[in-house]
């Protein structure tokens, strides 16, 4: 069994129903999604990717937690202070997060609106878990980025 497999399989046999639980956009996640509704877990999805908005209502019968805000059609996401309102209100089990930076275990985004929402999302979660594989961010360099959090 492959290690991302494994890890899969880990997180999904600590998901309980009803649990709330955060999604960035990205392949592993969509696999995870997958995962949850073969085993008949029915979980809340919190999410400000409208991608993953529209694969959860297509292909699950999981709850969709919507946040409040605007489309932003080129980056497929719902920006606004009304989204980081939205999941400050609700307690997320789990966030499955990607971050394109990190340096030691702070992690950072580079487009500040992303950023800030991820932050909410972030101290809202019980829980991170990076998806993906960050590339390490020069120590000089990272004024220009935004912090989202540390794992």
């Amino acid at each position: 069994m492959t290690t991302m497999k494994k890890y899969i399989n880990y997180i999904i046999e600590n998901i309980n129903n009803e649990d709330v639980i955060a999604f960035d956009n990205h392949p592993v996640n969509y696999q995870i999604l997958d995962e949850l509704y073969d085993a008949n877990i029915k979980i809340s999805v919190i999410t400000f990717s409208t991608d993953i908005i529209k694969y959860v209502a297509r292909y699950t019968d999981f709850n969709i937690i919507m946040p409040n805000g605007k489309v932003d059609n080129a980056l497929h996401i719902i920006t606004g202070s009304e989204v980081i309102q939205t999941f400050a209100r609700y307690r997320i089990r789990y966030y499955f997060a990607t971050a394109p930076y990190m340096v030691d275990k702070a992690l950072y985004q580079t487009l500040p609106e992303i950023a800030e929402i991820q932050l909410a999302l972030y101290h809202s979660s019980e829980a991170l878990f990076i998806v993906n594989r960050p590339s390490i961010l020069n120590q000089q360099n990272r004024q220009d980025y935004s912090y989202i959090g540390k794992f």
